[in-house]
């Protein structure tokens, strides 16, 4: 909650999901932004600041363009099938 302000007052900010960590105490959020360009730079700038209390290389972030919030959840495998490889990091997974 005490990083609500970091995202809400960048311009084109839509919203955002907090997700629960999963079996590698990994978390994530899903933005929505209006548009790439502002996706991007919130994702940079957040970056930076993240850096300062994070383990080095622990952070990553993808922009999507196109893909709604809601599509994305929809279309993510269930808990336990994602890929077994890191290059999927980013989906979710939804428990059934």
């Amino acid at each position: 909650m005490l990083s609500t302000p970091l995202f809400v007052g960048f311009p084109g900010f839509t919203s955002k999901l907090r997700l629960a960590h999963d079996e590698r105490n990994r978390y994530r959020g899903v933005y929505e932004w209006d548009g790439q360009r502002r996706a991007g730079l919130y994702a940079r700038s957040l970056w930076r600041v993240l850096a300062l209390v994070s383990v080095p290389g622990s952070i990553r972030y993808i922009v999507v363009p196109g893909l709604h919030r809601d599509d994305m959840i929809a279309n993510s495998p269930p808990t336990g099938q994602a890929e077994p490889d890191d290059t999927a990091w980013w989906r979710t997974a939804v428990s059934t």
